[in-house]
């Protein structure tokens, strides 16, 4: 989800994303994709090689934890990266750190409860670009949120179609996206 945020902020509102350019934009969404979908992917796929979990549908609770935490990890050493070495955008960086604490409280609710992770970060990316869209009028964000919102809808039915989830787990989950999301950008941009 990190990175189609960047892509539609890259694409609809460039200024938010300054000092990043079309010159320099491919190489920071590479680093972006690295960072939070493939090295996630990769520790997923070796916590399954040692055991450590049965199935890389992480479908049982208990086992969620752990791989939930270390994704948390990952973001928030790429906020880390963004704050204090690269200078990026303030609303990039609280972005990044929103994502980051929205991962952590989907792996602490892990410990108690099966939350959906999907709904989360679909939601995440919605509760970002309405509080962009709100807080920095004329970013032509509508088109792009309603998109998102469509997506985010697709993402939840189909958990609950897929019977990964109950209806609470995927509300718990696209409430505390939402709102850690929405919140964020609305209080510290």
């Amino acid at each position: 989800m990190a990175t189609y945020l960047v892509i539609i902020m890259f694409v609809f509102t460039p200024t938010l994303l300054q000092p990043v350019s079309s010159e320099n934009f491919i190489p920071v969404l590479t680093v972006i994709f690295l960072l939070t979908f493939m090295v996630p992917i990769i520790s997923v796929m070796m916590l399954k090689l040692t055991k450590s979990i049965s199935s890389m549908k992480l479908e049982v609770r208990e086992e969620r934890v752990m791989p939930f935490f270390f994704i948390a990890v990952y973001y928030g050493l790429t906020t880390y990266m963004f704050a204090y070495k690269i200078r990026m955008s303030d609303v990039l960086v609280v972005s990044f750190a929103a994502m980051s604490v929205v991962i952590l409280v989907v792996a602490l609710a892990s410990i108690k409860y099966k939350i959906s992770a999907h709904a989360a970060g679909a939601w995440g990316v919605a509760g970002l670009l309405m509080a962009m869209h709100l807080k920095f009028p004329g970013s032509y964000l509508m088109w792009p949120l309603a998109g998102c919102f469509l997506l985010a809808g697709a993402i939840s039915s189909a958990r609950l179609a897929l019977n990964s989830h109950s209806p609470g787990e995927v509300a718990y989950g696209a409430f505390v996206g939402f709102a850690i999301s929405f919140i964020s950008i609305y209080i510290f941009t």
